[in-house]
């Protein structure tokens, strides 16, 4: 156990050398510096939180837009930066794997783990602007909010995962990439709520589309009882388990396929 424990402690410092060395390689220190961590967040969600509420006015569905797409754009946004930062991860990191503490893991986990601050930074300081100007109010289920954000980050971790360990067998995950990124944007659960489904649509999309049943936790979080959410917490863990399981698995002999050039 102590030497588990050691163990632990190394691969801690490391990933933790890692994020410093990412964030440094990411945003350097000129002009707006690691604030752009999150900045780069905020650039791509309050433009469209702000055009949605302009074109749709204050109701969607008999809920208030700014909270709904605040719920929805910034998960997508995690999706799509973990998935496209994903792409040859390891990779763009050769060099460091000539350390022995360093592992394909640890650079994949740190370039997750920095995607992960920025947005989780940008949503609490645009929940803040928005609570203070009046466009959205305080959640009515916290705990809620927060698991659904979990299970959320949870899905968005495990296809990173997927994609970091296959992309560097084959061109191919690079190729796909962009047009799933965007066909991901209308079935995710952004534009709408399972309530809102067909029970026997509804019923499918909940097992193969794990960001829905998140997005229903979240916006039961922020919006209470006044909407019916659809979410099964065993069932969601067991999907989610399974994907990250895959991408694990795929990442243990990820440097026979990476060819330094």
């Amino acid at each position: 156990m102590r030497q588990l424990l050691k163990s632990f402690a190394i691969q801690c410092r490391v990933v933790g050398a890692l994020l410093m060395r990412e964030t440094y390689t990411r945003f350097g220190r000129e002009n707006l510096g690691f604030a752009w961590m999150f900045g780069e967040f905020l650039i791509f969600a309050l433009p469209v939180i702000a055009m949605w509420r302009i074109i749709r006015g204050h109701y969607e569905h008999g809920l208030l837009v700014v909270p709904f797409v605040w719920s929805g754009y910034f998960p997508i946004l995690l999706f799509r930066h973990i998935g496209g930062r994903m792409l040859f991860a390891v990779r763009g990191n050769i060099a460091l794997l000539y350390h022995r503490n360093v592992t394909p893991f640890d650079t994949v986990l740190a370039r997750i783990a920095l995607e992960i601050m920025g947005n989780y930074m940008a949503a609490v300081f645009a929940f803040f602007m928005f609570y203070a100007t009046g466009a959205m109010a305080w959640p009515r289920n916290m705990p809620l909010l927060f698991l659904g954000y979990f299970y959320m980050t949870w899905w968005c971790v495990a296809v990173g995962l997927v994609i970091a360990a296959f992309s560097e067998r084959t061109a191919v995950f690079e190729k796909l990439w962009a047009p799933v990124s965007y066909m991901y944007l209308p079935v995710s659960g952004f534009f709408y709520m399972a309530a809102w489904l067909p029970p026997t649509v509804r019923n499918v999309l909940l097992v193969v589309m794990p960001a829905l049943p998140a997005y229903d936790m979240i916006r039961g979080g922020l919006f209470g009882p006044v909407i019916r959410t659809y979410y099964n917490i065993p069932q969601l863990s067991f999907i989610l388990a399974s994907i990250t399981l895959f991408g694990l698995l795929g990442l243990r002999d990820v440097r026979r396929y990476i060819i330094n050039e």
